[in-house]
């Protein structure tokens, strides 16, 4: 499974559209004033910066996963990495022509960023199209899984959101043992229910033109399903293996070979403390100038509710960093009643609810980016797995949030996001999500809908895979 070459051509064409639009910021400037030659001799001014400019982007790019593709497709969450990467990548250019005494023109930077930016969401939009469009040819990617229980419907809805990848699941197989059903999809053209015994798996296979077989399932028909793998093997049929330990959120899974002996090096990664330092400064900073530009909004809010209720502001007993309680800030509106009033409804639906929480961040509390904080009632049937979310901070919000999971949401399901954040954190990661925040906050609150899209779309890819036919392999 390459998807460098991917990677790589997107980077390529991001540094060809850098020079495009540098010369349309330039020529935007200069070409109306004083010509074309004049236009051309200030190309030459702009090499040093532009050589800079290169420099700083591969880094963002490999540093910030920059292709678009990471963590699924989702167009907000590219738009929202390519905001901050773009500013970034501006403030050192700055930083560097004030360093170096060249003097540039702030049209022609404003311009540049402008034109770069859009054409970095094109380009982006572009390669969508291609890895999903039928000029790309897939049928060298028919794959099928064979397992039906979590972990191979979470690798089937992980697989759907990433296009780019050289996979597309036709359907699943399992042991025929139970009644439970995941299975191949009607263009396999095998009927609903299917028995199909152990020795006919590969020939089924070979007959729908399957070329990829992935196994995600545990050791307990070990003899069989090495035997479907040697058979798969002859019949030159790909196969990949998903660990059995699969507990690898907070771990970087790296493949060790020892002649010929496959080792898989799980290498934790614990928050360090200068990330700590600098995320808390980061809350004071940001979280400071977000507080003044609501503040505004949360005044009124509280005013409302304080002629209403004669309250304005409730606490709530939350677990924070290492299990620590704390009391959270809300406003004093119940968010589970089914019976509210239109306020409070729009309150709910726009989160201004969770304004307050700006304080929580201000006294050391919470972080603005993190995993919800949850009741002590929750925490303490925590696993250790769950109990992984609790290294970090607290936040005001989180990967979970921006793909629709909300405080009813199961916290299996909000754990898995929370600690590939706490995996990937970075400040850049934090200022991300602060914007894909206020992008599913605006989505969420125009369409009146209780759940965001990407949520709406996650339970529909989830169901698309649970509810198809199925392949039933039984034991010989």
């Amino acid at each position: 499974m390459n998807i460098k070459p991917i990677r790589y051509s997107i980077l390529a064409a991001d540094l060809l559209w850098m020079l495009g639009a540098l010369a349309l910021g330039i020529y935007v400037r200069y070409a109306g004033m004083k010509g074309p030659f004049y236009f051309a001799s200030h190309l030459q001014l702009y090499s040093v910066m532009i050589f800079a400019a290169v420099v700083t982007w591969i880094f963002l790019y490999f540093r910030m996963t920059l292709d678009g593709f990471k963590g699924g497709w989702r167009l907000f969450a590219m738009l929202s990495q390519i905001i901050v990467a773009v500013s970034v990548l501006m403030i050192v250019l700055l930083a560097f022509s004030f360093l170096a005494k060249l003097y540039y023109s702030r049209l022609v930077l404003l311009s540049f960023a402008l034109f770069f930016s859009v054409g970095l969401v094109g380009l982006r939009c572009i390669a969508r199209f291609l890895v999903t469009s039928r000029l790309r040819n897939t049928a060298d990617d028919r794959c099928v899984i064979l397992g039906h229980g979590p972990i191979a419907r979470e690798l089937a809805v992980k697989i759907a959101a990433h296009p780019e990848l050289p996979f597309h699941i036709v359907g699943f197989l399992f042991p025929g043992e139970s009644e439970v059903f995941n299975g191949f999809t009607s263009s396999i053209g095998a009927p609903p229910s299917t028995s199909v015994k152990t020795l006919q798996v590969l020939n089924l296979l070979v007959q729908q033109k399957v070329q990829k077989l992935i196994i995600a399932m545990p050791e307990s028909h070990g003899a069989e399903i090495r035997k479907l793998i040697s058979e798969c093997r002859m019949a030159s049929i790909q196969v990949h293996l998903v660990p059995q330990w699969y507990d690898l959120y907070l771990s970087k899974a790296k493949l060790l070979e020892i002649d010929g002996l496959p080792l898989i090096s799980l290498q934790e990664r614990d928050p360090i403390a200068f990330g700590f330092a600098l995320k808390r400064t980061m809350d004071v900073i940001v979280g400071s100038g977000i507080l003044l530009l609501v503040s505004p909004i949360l005044a009124a809010s509280a005013f409302v509710v304080y002629s209403r209720k004669g309250k304005a502001f409730r606490t709530e007993l939350r677990c924070g960093k290492n299990g620590i309680p704390f009391r959270m800030y809300r406003l004093n509106v119940d968010r589970r009643a089914t019976c509210t009033k239109p306020y409070e409804r729009m309150m709910v639906r726009w989160s201004v609810t969770e304004l307050p929480q700006l304080w929580n961040v201000l006294n050391g509390d919470m972080s603005l980016v993190g995993p919800r904080p949850e009741a002590p009632e929750r925490i303490k049937y925590y696993s250790d797995w769950h109990g992984q979310r609790l290294k970090v901070p607290a936040g005001v919000t989180g990967l979970a949030q921006v793909h629709g999971l909300r405080e009813q949401h199961p916290s299996e399901d909000k754990a898995r996001f929370d600690l590939q954040y706490i995996f990937n954190w970075s400040p850049l990661l934090d200022l991300s999500l602060i914007l894909q925040t206020v992008w599913t906050l605006l989505f969420r609150g125009l369409r009146q809908e209780p759940v965001s899209s990407e949520a709406a779309s996650f339970v529909k890819t989830s169901n698309d895979f649970v509810g198809r036919e199925v392949v039933d392999v039984n034991r010989p």
